[in-house]
């Protein structure tokens, strides 16, 4: 029985041995999952500039190439509407198999502000003027 078990022994060595080299004969994009998702961008209006927090930037509606390993923040700014921050998270695939290139995904995706109109600006104060004493 001592036999049997050591002939096994080295068998899954050699198989073991043969996968890690066969491995690394394959283009690195096969083995590993690509951190990269594409995010939908939209905002009502539309038009608004919208700039991710690593440093991505497009005008709505748009997409952005974004990594999924980190969150992150897209922010919306237009002439005449309060900015908006939306938080993004990354959202990690469940592993199935000890090599899984099932990439993440972002949440929310698509990201959609609605943006609020500015309140106006008030009229300027005016200082009154001192008067003259004579």
């Amino acid at each position: 029985m001592e036999v049997t078990h050591a002939i096994a022994v080295v068998i899954c060595g050699v198989a073991l041995a043969s996968c890690s080299s066969m491995s690394s004969n394959l283009p690195i994009s096969f083995v590993t999952a690509s951190t990269d998702q594409t995010l939908t961008i939209d905002s009502n209006p539309q038009g608004a500039e919208a700039q991710a927090s690593y440093g991505g930037v497009c005008h709505t509606p748009c997409e952005l190439s974004v990594p999924t390993t980190d969150k992150f923040t897209v922010t919306y700014t237009l002439d005449g509407y309060l900015p908006q921050t939306i938080a993004v998270q990354a959202i990690p695939p469940p592993k199935a198999a000890l090599i899984d290139t099932t990439p993440g995904r972002l949440e929310p995706n698509p990201v959609v502000a609605v943006l609020q109109p500015a309140p106006p600006e008030p009229p300027p104060v005016k200082k009154p003027r001192p008067k003259d004493r004579r």
